[in-house]
């Protein structure tokens, strides 16, 4: 009898950067190469990281359609994220990320919570209406990075990505966030013909 395998490859890629802030106009790779999670020539998303104090939340711009063919798309994705603060932080505070997931590309309209589609502040009192993702977890570092934050099961074509700084210390400042970024990978099953 023959046998099938179900194998796993990269989909769709979304980089949330500032365009202005990361290297080759917001194209990338960051500063440091080896601190790069890019693939090949992601979507690129406006988020700008280097203004997020700590104790507060960013939102990044709507995404465009997320769709692989037609009107049909990856669900899951994984979310890997380098963020660079202002001075070194306290081991043990958080970078929360979730997601606005939205069935409309307008930026304001079919938000969760108080969500606005664009990249801007974002008041956290009503995270619970959206989509956790997971936290990168610091170390006394001024960069700080991790590949896997979390998976994400996307449930509409378009949303924004929000993120939460619970470290002890403001992003770096604004002009200099060459390092700070975000990828959602898409992770596409792909079911081998019979051998």
């Amino acid at each position: 009898m023959a046998t099938q395998k179900l194998l796993t490859q990269y989909g769709t890629q979304l980089l949330f950067r500032d365009v202005t802030d990361f290297p080759n106009s917001g194209a990338g790779p960051p500063a440091t190469a080896a601190n790069s999670f890019i693939i090949s020539s992601p979507t690129e998303v406006q988020m700008n990281f280097s203004v997020i104090a700590a104790a507060t939340a960013w939102e990044s711009a709507k995404t465009a359609t997320l769709a692989h063919t037609g009107t049909a798309w990856p669900g899951e994705w994984v979310l890997g994220a380098v963020m660079e603060s202002t001075a070194t932080p306290a081991a043990g505070g958080t970078f929360d990320f979730y997601w606005n997931a939205s069935p409309n590309a307008t930026p304001a309209t079919g938000n969760s919570g108080e969500a606005s589609g664009v990249d801007s502040a974002i008041v956290i009192t009503q995270l619970t209406s959206l989509i956790r993702i997971g936290s990168l977890v610091v170390r006394a570092n001024v960069i700080n990075k991790k590949s896997n934050i979390g998976r994400l099961r996307l449930p509409y074509l378009y949303g924004s990505l929000i993120m939460v700084n619970n470290t002890s210390v403001a992003m770096v400042a604004d002009g200099d966030a060459d390092e700070c970024f975000a990828t959602l990978t898409s992770v596409i099953d792909d079911l081998q013909a019979a051998a």
